[in-house]
């Protein structure tokens, strides 16, 4: 793939249809393979993306009411009359007769995705409301709303859950689901990521730790549930004893009260006001943060620098901006070369 696409051509691409609604696996390894040979035409990709899910949305709430909505962020460089081309466009894809039965796939999309230093807000069928951080992945089981309300989490998200006690609504994650009434609360479980949390602000949530009858707990308001997803296999009693028996040590697990800046900012909810909350963290502990914000890689010279301790709140500033603030506490050095940013002492 060598050419460039402009925003009007992707929308009426079949293949980047396909990728927005991960229909083929060789067209989502087409597009993601166009946007690390292209970085810089991200921001098209993912409004272009943006564009074909929100007229799908838009088709199909002219038939139906209460059914997914998300709110599209329009570049304001674009004309008025650019818009309305782009949209008739789309809009006759979509409503091609060939492609008929895609349209009743892709009027309600059963998966979301957010890109690097992209936020998104999503209502699902159920008018629950859910608002996915960066590099994140919601995915609906099917049948969702009509049968149960069970979705799967890679990434995280703040969810705004309507009350329905007959029909519980259910988070899956790596290690464990969490299971809710009606509430609003946070789950982070990046993959790769060392940690995994569930943190309450309102209502209760039961914590289901995967395949552990015992696994059972209970989260009050301000409580958070952690998990530590990093676990070493334990060492055999006799080292002539097979590598297939080693025994894998149990997660280790713990109920934490939620964390508050001096300004009584929620640190752990704060990514969704669009409030960037370091407190008391290290360097290493916030780096991923960081790319996952900013879109960027960070690579430090000297394992002593991912020991330095920071607190800080950021809310508009760029990754230059911030690099330069949390300069002011730690003498280090930083070249930042496209998306890749070096750290030295």
């Amino acid at each position: 793939m060598s050419e460039r696409y402009e925003l009007e051509e992707l929308v009426i691409d079949d293949s980047f249809v396909n990728y927005c609604f991960r229909r083929q696996e060789a067209d989502v390894v087409r597009w993601e393979a166009y946007l690390r040979q292209y970085p810089e035409e991200a921001a098209t990709i993912a409004e272009a993306r943006e564009m074909v899910l929100g007229i799908s949305v838009m088709l199909w709430e002219n038939q139906q009411t209460d059914i997914v909505t998300k709110v599209f962020p329009w570049r304001r460089a674009l004309a008025a009359a650019a818009s309305v081309a782009v949209i008739a466009l789309a809009a006759w894809w979509l409503l091609k007769p060939a492609s008929t039965a895609l349209v009743a796939d892709a009027a309600m999309p059963d998966v979301f995705i957010t890109l690097l230093a992209e936020k998104k807000t999503v209502r699902l069928p159920d008018s629950s409301t859910v608002i996915l951080n960066a590099g994140s992945e919601l995915r609906l089981d099917s049948g969702f709303g009509a049968k149960h309300r069970c979705v799967r989490l890679k990434g995280e998200a703040l969810f705004d859950v309507e009350p329905d006690a007959a029909n519980p609504f259910i988070v899956k994650v790596d290690g464990y689901d969490v299971k809710v009434l009606g509430t609003v609360f946070n789950v982070k479980s990046y993959p790769g990521d060392k940690n995994s949390e569930t943190s309450l602000l309102s209502g209760k949530v039961e914590i289901q730790l995967a395949n552990q009858a015992s696994g059972f707990k209970v989260l009050r308001p301000k409580e958070k549930f952690v998990i530590v997803k990093s676990v070493e296999p334990l060492a055999p009693a006799d080292i002539s004893e097979p590598a297939d028996n080693l025994k894998t040590a149990a997660p280790k697990t713990a109920i934490r009260p939620l964390v508050y800046n001096r300004s009584q900012l929620n640190v752990e909810t704060a990514w969704s006001e669009n409030r960037l909350v370091i407190e008391n963290e290290t360097f290493g502990d916030i780096r991923e943060k960081l790319e996952r914000w900013f879109d960027v890689s960070i690579q430090f010279d000297d394992k002593t620098i991912e020991t330095y301790r920071f607190t800080a709140t950021f809310e508009k500033e760029n990754i230059i901006q911030v690099m330069k603030a949390l300069q002011a506490s730690y003498g280090f050095t930083f070249e930042k070369e496209g998306r890749s940013i070096r750290i030295s002492r």
